[in-house]
């Protein structure tokens, strides 16, 4: 059996997973952007039952947290070196905020959570790897 050849071409594991988390903080963040929306609005969407604060004040916060959150996705996608930090720290931290949701929808702060802890974890096992095309 040879190996000729085969340093040529570029460790790919890991790229379906870091593809996956790029998709979902769009998604994810997109998911903020309409809470944020919907909360700034006062509509009956949302149940003004929070953990702390008030609904305005979270909604101003999801809405810019998924901006935030859409352009890392985005950022991951073209292969930034910083993206794959802000995708864990905006990951991270829309995991805790989620909890301000769990009294009043506890299926979605519990599947939102899901998502971030997957994203996080391909993010740190696979974030790194970045292959470029030659």
């Amino acid at each position: 059996m040879s190996t000729a050849g085969m340093d040529s071409y570029p460790d790919e594991s890991g790229t379906g997973w870091v593809a996956f988390a790029g998709t979902m903080l769009i998604l994810v963040g997109c998911l903020n952007i309409i809470d944020g929306i919907a909360a700034i609005a006062n509509s009956d969407y949302l149940a003004n039952q929070l953990l702390f604060a008030n609904l305005d004040a979270w909604g101003w916060f999801f809405l810019i947290w998924g901006a935030l959150q859409i352009c890392a996705g985005f950022a991951i996608y073209s292969g930034r070196g910083w993206a794959a930090i802000v995708g864990v720290v905006t990951a991270f931290a829309n995991a805790i905020a989620q909890l301000s949701w769990a009294r009043a929808y506890p299926v979605w702060a519990i599947a939102a959570i899901v998502l971030d802890v997957l994203i996080i974890y391909a993010l740190v096992v696979y974030g790194g790897r970045r292959t470029t095309a030659t």
